[in-house]
């Protein structure tokens, strides 16, 4: 049976997943977040971070220009900024390891991740009505966030993250919506499963105790940052 130049592709692109999966994994396995918050170690922030450092390979690799060791900088302004995404949202991610006493710089390299992704995405769709239904769900998150919060500046960064994240969301619905193609799409659910990510945070933090919370958070947390990386795939 003849193997088509793309399949071959394809099939190279799934291998370069393998990291991914295995990392996850070995996270799952060794710090159990469905069981206990893990321990505030390095080495626990570390294999935390490990799978984030796959998807920066991943996106790297799959770019498609000069050999990666010459130039390991894409040319691509949109891959050049999903990395730089991912890389400060690994570091803010670190950060949460001490969730207590690193709350606030973890949220500050998240934010950065978040203007990140925005200029990946570039300018939405004008008059698109997706922009008003992301617009509302921003503001109907804080207003329900907001009455747990304790401080002005927390509220403040909080209010900054949530009006950053939910214009993510709309910029990638617009991608999709403008591209109509399976990395946009895949792009598009990331950033959703990644907002959930941060609200899970958020209700966790300031309102409820959610069960399992820690396991629910990193599911979906690796599973956006996931779908961010599929999305900067060519086709």
């Amino acid at each position: 049976m003849d193997v088509t130049q793309e399949e071959i592709i394809r099939r190279l692109k799934n291998v370069y997943l393998i990291p991914f999966y295995v990392l996850c994994a070995v996270y799952f396995v060794l710090y159990q977040p469905f069981l206990h918050y893990p321990e505030e170690t390095f080495s626990a922030a570390f294999f935390k971070v490990l799978p984030i450092f796959a998807l920066i390979a991943f996106v790297r690799l799959n770019v498609g220009d000069e050999n990666v060791l010459q130039n390991p900088i894409p040319k691509s302004d949109f891959h050049r900024f999903t990395i730089l995404g991912l890389i400060f949202s690994s570091i803010g991610d670190a950060c949460l390891i001490a969730r207590e006493t690193m709350f606030i710089p973890g949220m500050l390299f998240f934010t950065i991740a978040q203007a990140w992704y925005l200029y990946a995405l570039g300018p939405g769709s004008k008059g698109s009505r997706l922009q008003s239904i992301f617009y509302l769900g921003g503001v109907g998150t804080f207003l329900f966030l907001e009455s747990g919060i304790e401080g002005i500046f927390m509220k403040f960064l909080v209010l900054i993250y949530t009006v950053l994240i939910f214009t993510v969301a709309w910029r990638a619905a617009s991608r999709f919506e403008r591209e109509n193609t399976y990395p946009a799409l895949l792009g598009f659910v990331g950033i959703l499963l990644f907002t959930l990510s941060d609200f899970l945070i958020g209700v966790n933090k300031w309102k409820f105790y959610i069960p399992f919370s820690e396991f629910l958070v990193m599911m979906t947390y690796y599973g956006g940052q996931f779908g961010i990386a599929l999305g900067s795939l060519r086709e």
